[in-house]
């Protein structure tokens, strides 16, 4: 099992993402920064960061980070509560829904966001693929 934002949970991510994904034909050779930041952790509600940085399709960082600070600049800030990210990589609802229904907020531009939600869709899909377990 892995839990979602656990190391094992990362590396995993991470391994999926460099095996798995084409930088030209999976993520359009997009070139962004995205900083999560997820609310409401269960048991305690805690709030934790995950941070990924793509060029030109290609992963260059993705770190998991405890707490309401974080040290990395992202193009995009996408806020929401663990339930929210749950119901995403559950395959519950759509990013791009989740955004337009204000179940995410966004600190960034929101229509460049919304022209890469489809380049990115191959990212939320390998975060799907590796997440098998959750809090509460």
């Amino acid at each position: 099992m892995t839990k979602f934002l656990s190391e094992e949970w990362l590396e995993q991510c991470k391994k999926y993402m460099h095996e798995k994904l084409d930088p030209e034909k999976d993520l359009k050779n997009v070139t962004t920064s995205l900083l999560g930041v997820v609310e409401h952790i269960p048991p305690d509600d805690s709030t934790m960061n995950f941070y990924l940085n793509i060029d030109h399709g290609h992963l260059i960082d993705f770190i998991v980070s405890s707490g309401d600070s974080y040290e990395k600049e992202a193009t995009f800030v996408i806020t929401g509560s663990y339930g929210t990210f749950r119901s995403i990589l559950k395959g519950e609802i759509n990013m791009t829904i989740a955004l337009l229904k204000n179940r995410l907020k966004l600190k960034g531009n929101k229509i460049n966001a919304l022209r890469l939600m489809k380049p990115l869709d191959g990212v939320i899909t390998s975060l799907r693929e590796v997440t098998d377990e959750f809090e509460g």
